[in-house]
C-alpha cells in the first residue's frame, strides 16, 4: 500500500464510523428535534389503585398538582418548581398575577379533591387519607412535596 494512502486510511475509518452513526439517527427523524409538549394539567385523568400506598400518594400528588395548575392556568411543571420554598411560590405568584395565598388555596383544593378521588377509587385506605387530609391542611403547600419525598422510603 501506498504510503500516503496509508496516511487516510485513518480518516476514511474516522468518516465511515460517523456515517454509521449520522445516517440512521438522521433516518429516525433526529434531523428535527420537537420537545415533548406539556401535558395539559386540565385534562381529566381515570384513577386506578395501583395496590401500595406510596404509588397511590404519588398519584394523589399528581393529581391534586394538575387540578391547581388547571385553576390558577399554569403548567403543572412551572407550578411544582414554584414549590421548591416560600420565596420561589412568592415570585411565582407575582408574576403570574395572584397572590401566594391563591396559590396555596389551589394547591390544597386540588389535593383534597385529589384524596377524595383516591378513597373513592379504593387506593388510600382512610386511615392514610385521614393522615394525608391533616398534612395538606397543616403543611404548607412548598413543604408538602419534599414531606411526600422524604416518606417514598418508609411507605410500603
Amino acid at each position: 500500500m501506498d504510503a500516503a494512502v496509508k496516511r487516510f486510511v485513518p480518516l476514511l475509518v474516522a468518516l465511515g464510523a460517523v456515517a454509521l452513526v449520522l445516517v440512521p439517527y438522521a433516518a429516525l427523524g433526529g434531523a428535527s428535534y420537537a420537545p415533548t409538549p406539556v401535558a395539559n394539567p386540565c385534562a381529566t385523568r381515570a384513577w386506578t389503585n395501583p395496590g401500595d400506598v406510596q404509588t397511590a400518594l404519588e398519584q394523589v400528588a399528581l393529581s391534586g398538582l394538575d387540578g391547581a395548575a388547571c385553576k390558577l392556568g399554569v403548567s403543572r411543571e412551572d407550578l411544582v418548581l414554584a414549590l421548591r420554598d416560600e420565596p420561589s411560590l412568592d415570585a411565582f405568584a407575582s408574576r403570574h398575577g395572584f397572590t401566594k395565598a391563591d396559590a396555596e388555596q389551589a394547591v390544597r383544593a386540588g389535593l383534597e379533591r385529589s384524596i377524595a378521588d383516591a378513597v373513592a377509587a379504593g387506593a388510600l385506605p382512610g386511615l392514610v387519607a385521614d393522615l394525608a387530609r391533616r398534612a395538606v391542611d397543616a403543611v404548607p403547600p412548598w413543604l408538602l412535596l419534599a414531606t411526600l419525598e422524604r416518606l417514598r422510603g418508609l411507605l410500603p
